[in-house]
């Protein structure tokens, strides 16, 4: 939705431009052409008054002239040589030589403009010609100052397009991947769950626990079941799942109970902590893809540990405005600053071989997935994760519907 709608808006930027430039273009042609006549006028009106014999036909044809400036939208001041003003034309006020203050208003005019342009003297009319530039003008000036800004935006604005472009590209082409993973894991899964049907049918008590050794048929039954639930996760990838009131907390006990029997084989002395009360509420999410997400965080910190002693805590924070928030940390070296802005990004990791494809898994879980946010905060010690989750509207109830 974002790329398109600024596809829609590099497109209005730029032909807006272009019905721009092609508006003043014919504002510059009008006015050419207008200011082609006025002056012919004016200089017939001059002509004339040089010419004229009589006083009179002198101040018609002054007269004249004030009002062909008009035309030009010049502003123009007429002034005796002491600076008293007698006349005015498209100046920004109503001058009244009557009035003190409008009389008072004009001088401090007629000095701005005398700043920019030095006034035109007549002493043999005892007159000076106060004058500035014509409206038209100042607006034209802020015309290439306009259409930089404008290209610029659009130019920006095009430069983001092409890299959430490519972004997107590489999302759709994983996605792909996951999907296309999911399908052909489907047929060995089916087959390997009849293999071990017929393998505890035939073996029987043959490969039950003796000795303190595990039941083999449980554990391969338990490897089968984690392999359906990745080829699930996958499955979901890409596509909007159902969402339904899911207690976090039973969750994370799930993910304890995974990680539990692993931590010993995955780090020295790692202590696992879940700090989530009972009776925290439950989420509108899907509990399978939430998992996922945290268990991606975990793991993330047991590579950060990379086997030294430390704790990986999950906590709840609290409820903020229709959000359940937790938080992941652990006690590893903590992020990279050069790092720390891309580390959602696909492609990139602090590990020296990972895929940097688990914590943009995540942040596509918790955010486009569930409609929650997750961040990185600030470091303290180690790296700590927020995540807030949307609230499930109603009673908090378990994944299965039940009221908790």
């Amino acid at each position: 939705m974002n790329r398109r709608l600024v596809s829609v808006a590099v497109a209005v930027v730029f032909a807006g431009v272009l019905v721009s430039f092609l508006f003043y273009t014919h504002q510059m042609e009008q006015a050419l052409r207008r200011d082609a006549e006025v002056f012919s006028r004016l200089y017939a009106s001059a002509f004339t008054g040089a010419a004229a014999e009589e006083p009179g036909q002198v101040d018609r044809a002054l007269s004249e002239i004030l009002n062909q400036s008009r035309r030009l939208e010049i502003p123009i001041v007429l002034s005796d040589l002491q600076g008293n003003p007698t006349s005015a034309a498209n100046v920004p006020f109503t001058f009244d030589p009557d009035d003190s203050a409008s009389v008072a208003r004009t001088r401090r005019y007629i000095r701005r403009l005398d700043a920019r342009s030095p006034p035109f003297e007549a002493p043999e009319y005892n007159m000076q010609i106060h004058f500035g530039e014509p409206r038209f003008l100042r607006q034209l000036r802020w015309v290439p100052w306009l259409t930089a800004a404008v290209l610029l935006v659009a130019v920006g604005g095009g430069g983001w397009l092409i890299y959430t472009s490519f972004q997107g590209e590489r999302e759709r082409i994983w996605s792909a991947m996951a999907r296309e993973s999911a399908h052909q894991m489907g047929t060995p899964l089916s087959s390997l769950v009849g293999w071990l049907e017929q393998l505890q049918e035939r073996a029987g008590d043959r490969l039950a626990a003796t000795d303190g050794a595990p039941d083999l048929v449980e554990e391969m039954e338990a490897d089968v079941d984690r392999l359906l639930k990745v080829s699930r996760r996958f499955e979901l990838i890409g596509r909007s799942p159902d969402l339904e009131p899911v207690r976090v907390v039973d969750v994370l006990h799930r993910l304890e109970d995974y990680f539990s029997v692993r931590l010993p084989t995955l780090g020295s002395a790692v202590r696992f902590r879940i700090d989530v009360p009972e009776d925290s509420p439950a989420v509108r999410g899907n509990g399978t893809l939430l998992e996922w997400a945290f268990e991606n965080l975990v793991k993330n910190s047991l590579d950060a540990l990379a086997g030294r002693e430390g704790e990986i805590r999950i906590s709840f924070v609290g409820r903020e405005e229709g959000r359940a928030v937790y938080r992941v940390s652990d006690t590893g070296p903590g992020v990279e600053p050069q790092v720390r802005k891309r580390l959602f990004e696909i492609g990139v990791t602090t590990k020296e071989r990972g895929w940097g494809v688990g914590l943009s898994l995540t942040r596509r879980i918790v955010e486009e997935m569930h409609g929650g946010a997750i961040e990185l905060e600030p470091e303290r010690e180690g790296a700590s994760f927020r995540l807030e989750l949307p609230v499930a509207a109603g009673r908090d109830r378990g994944e299965d519907g039940s009221e908790a």
